[in-house]
């Protein structure tokens, strides 16, 4: 076998042997379950996910204490509901005729934690919104 044949062998064998590695994200302590307290004392969670390379928020669940009770808002995506930039998102959750219903956060690295606030509305009503804020630690689903 000559010698070049050997060498174009031997590289195809490696390279396909090798296992195909997902990117690390910048911030890659914040991969996992967050979960904490919202300013009305009701609780909040989400999940981060590393997606190629880059951090996104793949579920959150918030509950809401309402004129009609309790209410939870909540979803889950695994290709990713909103990226995580500059270690912060914003989740848009609609708009009504008192703005933008949504849930944002901002994580700290330093501490591993993650604050932020929400603004939503009760179904059915878009002119009364209701807002808050939240504290989050890294924790389990």
């Amino acid at each position: 076998m000559s010698l070049l044949l050997m060498l174009v062998l031997t590289n195809f064998t490696l390279s396909s042997c090798k296992k195909k590695t997902t990117p690390i994200p910048d911030f890659p302590q914040l991969i996992g379950h967050w979960s904490g307290t919202t300013s009305q004392g009701t609780q909040i969670r989400f999940m981060i996910d590393n997606l190629n390379g880059y951090l996104y928020v793949t579920e959150y669940d918030l509950t809401v204490y309402t004129s009609g009770g309790y209410r939870q808002y909540k979803a889950g995506n695994s290709n990713g509901i909103v990226g995580v930039t500059n270690k912060q998102f914003k989740i848009h959750l609609g708009t009504g005729n008192s703005g933008e219903s949504y849930i944002d956060g901002t994580f700290n690295v330093n501490d591993l934690t993650l604050y932020g606030n929400f603004a939503v509305y009760e179904p059915g009503n878009t002119i009364d919104i209701i807002t808050g804020t939240y504290f989050c630690s890294m924790g389990t689903k």
